[in-house]
């Protein structure tokens, strides 16, 4: 099997994740993700597990859109919690309504935060995050990840982490996942800034792998999906329809679809506005993407083609 088609990676692999909207509400939030074909799971919350089995409550909660491989999270923030991610939680939604956080995804999280102290990153040590799930068999079951956190300030984008999937089959559930919108893989994530060597240099860092110069901007292939880096004017004209707020801005998000035909008429048939309608490549506005926009394209066309 191709690796990039795996669930979760294997050893010295890094898989682009899972991408997370930060939202005032998620109830106003979730219509727009299943217009698109994205079912959200449950609302549920989030708790770091201490080491006696005590949860604490971390102060977010989410919605998640569950693609074959990857997913997109929605995260709204529980009201009488005050916690580090609660505060970067406030302060990247007073920046916009969107995406700001990045997940990756390792075997091991302990040899992950070794190389990433190494790199001149100050990581916490790996926690147990715990979140319910209702199963498709009719039981509870709860979700487990370990998960390597940053200082708030080491990211300019927003939150930035690495985890490892510990309970993959739990995550996810046939029921939730998406089908009609053929969506198959979460493949890239593209980022706005105004000092694209600085970001690109910085995030080959965090990755360990290596960044890519194509024309506008910068590209770094992971073993499963992409990021791309560039500044506004080449996000402009790779988007068209952008509306910047300020920078660094997490402007758009690509799905492959295993059959891009289907994902045409399942988004018009749905009234989802595009700007661009071509044969390999379909790309919503930002208003239909609370905030970011989408990016839905063939396996053989690259996401975002650098001008």
């Amino acid at each position: 099997m191709d690796r990039k088609f795996a669930q979760t990676p294997g050893p010295g692999e890094i898989y682009l994740d899972h991408v997370g909207w930060f939202v005032p509400d998620i109830e106003v939030a979730a219509p727009h993700f299943e217009t698109l074909g994205f079912p959200l799971t449950p609302f549920t919350v989030h708790a770091n597990e201490k080491p006696n089995g005590e949860r604490v409550l971390s102060g977010t909660a989410n919605r998640c859109g569950m693609i074959r491989r990857g997913y997109l999270e929605v995260l709204t923030r529980m009201p009488d919690v005050e916690s580090p991610i609660t505060e970067q939680f406030d302060a990247c939604l007073a920046r916009y309504t969107g995406v700001h956080l990045i997940a990756f995804s390792v075997l091991d999280t302990e040899v992950t935060t070794a190389r990433l102290r190494d790199c001149g990153f100050k990581p916490e040590a790996p926690v147990a995050l715990r979140r319910p799930l209702p199963l498709d068999n009719g039981e509870q079951g709860t979700a487990a990840f370990s998960v390597i956190r940053l200082p708030n300030n080491a990211m300019a984008e927003g939150r930035v982490q690495v985890l490892s999937q510990d309970t993959p089959d739990i995550v996810w559930q046939p029921s939730f996942t998406a089908h009609a919108n053929c969506a198959a893989m979460l493949s890239g994530v593209l980022i706005c800034v105004s000092d694209p060597l600085e970001a690109s240099e910085r995030y080959e860092r965090f990755t360990g792998k290596t960044a890519e110069l194509r024309g506008g901007g910068y590209r770094i292939p992971l073993d499963r999906g992409e990021i791309v880096i560039c500044a506004s004017d080449t996000c402009s004209e790779l988007l068209q329809d952008v509306d910047i707020p300020e920078l660094p801005f997490i402007a758009a998000v690509s799905v492959a679809s295993e059959d891009i035909a289907k994902t045409r008429s399942y988004l018009l048939e749905a009234n989802v506005p595009l700007f661009e309608n071509s044969d390999n490549r379909l790309i919503t506005n930002s208003r239909s993407g609370m905030g970011a926009q989408f990016v839905f394209h063939s396996f053989d066309q690259e996401p975002f083609p650098l001008l």
